[in-house]
């Protein structure tokens, strides 16, 4: 069964581990993600492919690399009408929600003040020229992914959006809904090696400005090693989330929504606070009784009792919020009484779903929110990927002689307690000429 503790008792290493979740131990694979970082730099396309046919797909030529428009048309004839339906449906929801952001974004894409008389400041919101997208397809394709981010780099304004997907399958879902959504590139190159292509480059890839997407560790310890080199969109995996629940809470509910999150993979965690012990041991029994309804049974019985899963009693609500804001959960469920009166005082979360009837598989297809979100604790200083995370903000002064003037006795002095004369004397000589 899962692990109940009372929060009380929860100390030391099992505590830490709960808090850190399975992402905090991808320091131990940096060696050999820095191996194939550079292999990938140093080799270009040979390397992807040694790569892919070690991995993925030991039959993979490198003329499958990148998805053509006659492959994407294949997909659409292989996938039933329905569910094309059902994807446009999906993304069309998605792309509502990105417009909005975007709106919100780009009405203050440009402002500037006069500081002082003669001294313009100001900034303006621009999108970047290229990001490139991975989807994980290792356990399990996710479309969704595909469409998501790629809304929300289009919604950005990014003219060019490259999809990553890692060819352990064919996938035509994934290829359509990232066409339906406004990719320009796809390839099928996954791992450590499509986070290297999108960073360096080889002879079929032209690298990108920034690199978008959830992962598995390997993916995560890659998008670190390459971070400088390009951006990086934050950490994000393996999936998470935390339940919020009290007496008034359905452990069937309960139980249902810790399946729906452990079944993405063996590192996968999902923790239920509660103020009631009885609500506690209702749900552990609901969970055991549940999965056997599971096709992934041999993936949840890891992930269920990876360590990372707990079920943890509290004495109360107070007790409960600060549990969350401690933990930052990645998705955070509250199935309490006045749910959304406690979400205000949540600080630390990724995505919120409030209320009994918002469970995270909602998030995760079809409420248009973006499901690509922070984990282990990153949601402290990381947002959901979004609109904002495309663009960037680029600064700019125009300033009179006047002002000029008006600014010159600072920087003569601080240029005078720095040491560097030559600043001062670029502002002095414009005055004195």
């Amino acid at each position: 069964m899962i692990p109940l503790y009372k929060n009380v008792a929860l100390v030391g290493e099992t505590r830490k581990k709960i808090l850190r979740r399975a992402q905090a131990d991808i320091d131990a694979l940096f060696d050999d993600v820095k191996y194939w970082v550079q292999k990938v730099k140093n080799e270009g396309d040979s390397a992807l492919l040694e790569y892919i046919q070690k991995f993925d797909d030991p039959h993979f030529s490198l003329d499958r690399l990148r998805v053509t428009p006659a492959e994407i048309e294949e997909a659409y004839n292989r996938v039933s009408p329905e569910v094309i339906e059902i994807l446009k449906k999906q993304i069309s929801i998605s792309q509502a929600f990105h417009a909005e952001q975007a709106r919100h974004i780009f009405d203050r894409g440009e402002w500037e003040i006069e500081t002082i008389p003669g001294v313009r400041t100001g900034a303006k919101i621009t999108p970047l020229d290229s990001v490139g997208l991975y989807v994980p397809a290792g356990k399990a394709p996710l479309p969704t992914v595909a469409q998501i981010l790629t809304v929300a780099a289009k919604a950005a304004r990014v003219p060019r959006v490259a999809v990553f997907f890692p060819p352990t399958g064919d996938y035509p879902e994934i290829l359509i809904a990232a066409h339906i959504a406004g990719s320009d590139e796809i390839y099928r190159v996954g791992g450590i090696a499509a986070i290297s292509a999108m960073a360096y480059g080889t002879e079929s890839i032209i690298p990108v400005e920034k690199i978008s997407g959830p992962g598995s560790p390997w993916v995560q310890a890659a998008k670190l090693q390459v971070f400088g080199q390009v951006g990086i969109d934050m950490l994000a995996g393996p999936s998470e989330g935390l339940i919020l629940a009290d007496e008034t809470s359905n452990p069937e509910y309960c139980a249902l929504d810790i399946l729906a999150r452990c079944e993405h993979g063996p590192d996968s965690s999902m923790v239920l606070c509660c103020t009631s012990q009885k609500i506690a041991e209702e749900t552990q029994k609901k969970v055991e009784e549940l999965k056997q309804e599971c096709s992934r049974r041999g993936i949840l019985e890891q992930s269920l009792y990876n360590g990372y899963t707990a079920l943890i009693v509290v004495d109360s609500r107070e007790e409960m919020i600060a549990f969350a804001n401690e933990y930052g959960a990645e998705h955070l469920e509250i199935q309490t009484k006045d749910a959304e009166e406690l979400s205000k005082s949540i600080r630390n979360a990724g995505s919120i779903f409030i209320g009994e009837y918002a469970p995270v598989p909602v998030g995760d297809y079809a409420s248009g929110t973006n499901h690509s979100l922070p984990t282990a604790r990153a949601v402290k200083f990381s947002s959901p990927v979004g609109v904002e995370t495309f663009v960037k903000t680029v600064e700019k002064q125009i300033l009179t002689k006047e002002g000029l003037q008006n600014l010159s006795s600072i920087v003569q002095t601080v240029s005078k307690i720095e040491g560097l004369d030559a600043h001062g004397r670029a502002v002095s000589r414009r005055l004195s000429s």
